[in-house]
């Protein structure tokens, strides 16, 4: 009988191995990204084959047709079947569990992408090592030509590298283009890079129009991207901050006024208002938008009166400048208020009032103090604590029967009083 059963067991669990799916394929750890780790062993030129034209610059991807992905070599089943875990690696929004799913394309569009390649700015702006190397120096344009398309410059392509790193043409060191691995390797130790993601989304800039400005000067490529002279990878090599606008367009002999920085449609598409402006928006422009001295129009010298109710009512929108209340002098309430302090701080208001006003409206103190702000001057004695000898003995008593209250701000009964006291067997 244990024979039997042992045996049925046995078949049960054969009958569930053989009806048992097959391990989907995990996704790539960027979606967005083909895994090149798990296709090392292929050469590159099995996907990105030299005929088409990658020395000359043309698009080195693989057929929109899936090939060579579906050739009958690697994964000609998967593209056989409804959509699958396969097309999970480069697609997203797939139910494997319904025979047809929506497919996200892949790359999305709106956006460019590109296989980050190992690019040194520093090393390829040296004028001197560039002249010994090739017998010219390079300029921003050579790799990233001004076009025809607003959009530009153009990411630098293969066609680009060609004019230096052809096979014919390549300097003594200097990668040849066969060579993908010296640029794209998709291991050597480092973290996988991911491909570059520029989202246009709403924003609106013409790098044909930032030739010269209003004065007929050369704007150079180095006013917008201090750091790409020195710059020896892709992280390096950052987006424009917004300061850099600032500097041109407010400033009205260089930039038209109908284009100052508080002018949101002169960079940005404005999404369903007609015209584009600032009052359509209804909101005023970050302060990382405007100059230093830049303030929204109706902050007025009566403003700086009436400005107290004006942040009760809406503090949002104070917060979109002044992010802070205490701390850097630029965004925050203090830059004034260390100066120009509340009315009723006068020359006896530390001494006398100040601290009967904050047991009553402790809540008004903390708009502009925190709790270190009274520590710094209540570590030390109070005046009417010396001396120091005379206060201890009867003084403290008197001035406690005349005013406790002021005691019991600093002092706790339990704690500070009842040590001695107790103690002592004398009545507080």
């Amino acid at each position: 009988m244990r024979i039997l059963l042992l045996l049925l067991l046995g078949l049960v669990a054969l009958t569930s191995c053989r009806r048992a799916a097959p391990a989907p394929i995990a996704a790539a750890a960027d979606p967005t990204r083909f895994p090149h780790q798990r296709h090392l062993a292929l050469a590159c030129g099995a996907c990105h084959d030299d005929a088409t034209g990658t020395h000359a610059g043309a698009p080195a991807r693989p057929g929109r047709d899936h090939a060579p992905c579906d050739d009958g070599r690697c994964h000609q089943d998967a593209f056989l079947q409804p959509p699958g875990p396969l097309c999970g690696v480069c697609h997203t929004r797939i139910d494997v569990g319904v025979g047809v799913s929506p497919l996200r394309p892949y790359p999305r569009i709106d956006s460019d992408r590109r296989l980050p390649a190992r690019f040194s700015h520093r090393r390829h702006l040296d004028r001197a090592a560039m002249d010994d190397a090739v017998g010219f120096h390079v300029a921003c344009t050579d790799c990233h030509p001004v076009g025809d398309d607003p959009a530009g410059p153009a990411l630098a392509d293969h066609a680009a590298c060609a004019r230096c790193h052809a096979a014919e043409a390549a300097p003594p060191g200097a990668p040849p283009m066969s060579a993908c691995g010296r640029c794209h390797d998709a291991d050597g130790g480092r973290a996988p890079r991911r491909r570059r993601l520029l989202i246009r989304a709403d924003l609106r800039f013409d790098h044909r129009s930032h030739q010269v400005d209003l004065t007929g000067a050369a704007i150079g490529c180095a006013s917008c991207h201090p750091a790409s002279a020195d710059a020896t990878g892709r992280a390096d090599h950052a987006v424009p901050s917004v300061a850099a606008c600032v500097a041109c367009h407010d400033d009205q002999k260089r930039a038209p006024a109908t284009m100052a920085m508080r002018a949101c449609a002169t960079c940005h598409r404005l999404q369903g208002v007609g015209g584009g402006s600032l009052a359509q928006l209804g909101t005023i422009a970050p302060r990382n938008h405007l100059p230093g001295t830049e303030r929204p129009v109706d902050h007025t010298l009566a403003f700086r009166r009436d400005h107290g109710d004006e942040a009760k009512a809406d503090a949002r929108r104070c917060g979109g400048c002044h992010t802070e209340r205490s701390g850097s002098p630029i965004d925050t309430c203090d830059e004034c208020h260390q100066v120009m302090r509340p009315s009723d701080h006068v020359i006896t208001w530390r001494e006398l009032d100040h601290g009967g006003d904050a047991l009553a409206q402790g809540e008004r103190c903390a708009t502009c103090h925190v709790a270190d702000y009274c520590v710094a001057c209540h570590a030390q004695p109070p005046r009417s604590h010396l001396p120091r000898g005379t206060f201890a003995g009867r003084e403290h008593g008197d001035q406690a029967r005349l005013n406790l209250r002021a005691c019991t701000t600093c002092h706790q009964p339990d704690r500070d009083c009842s040590p001695c006291h107790v103690a002592a067997g004398r009545a507080p």
